[in-house]
């Protein structure tokens, strides 16, 4: 997966449509993000992330952003 993503990028493959976040209601903080990051990276690899440095921090960042929950509750193994 790139490593560097502009904005524009990030809006395009990273937003959750409205369909996708449903499927995050009634979940902890950690795992609506971890839940969403794989989602997505799914969508863009067809394969799951072995490990958290497999997605690149700006993009977590981003999503954390997004679903306004703190970066450091994603679940995922380094």
């Amino acid at each position: 997966m790139k490593r560097d993503w502009t904005l524009e990028e990030l809006v395009e493959h990273w937003t959750l449509l409205p369909t996708e976040l449903a499927l995050l209601e009634r979940k902890t903080d950690s795992s609506r993000l971890g839940l969403a990051l794989n989602l997505k990276f799914f969508q863009l690899e067809t394969r799951f992330p072995e490990r958290l440095s497999d997605i690149p921090q700006m993009v977590i960042s981003y999503v954390a952003q997004l679903l306004k929950v703190p970066v450091i509750s994603c679940p995922v193994e380094q």
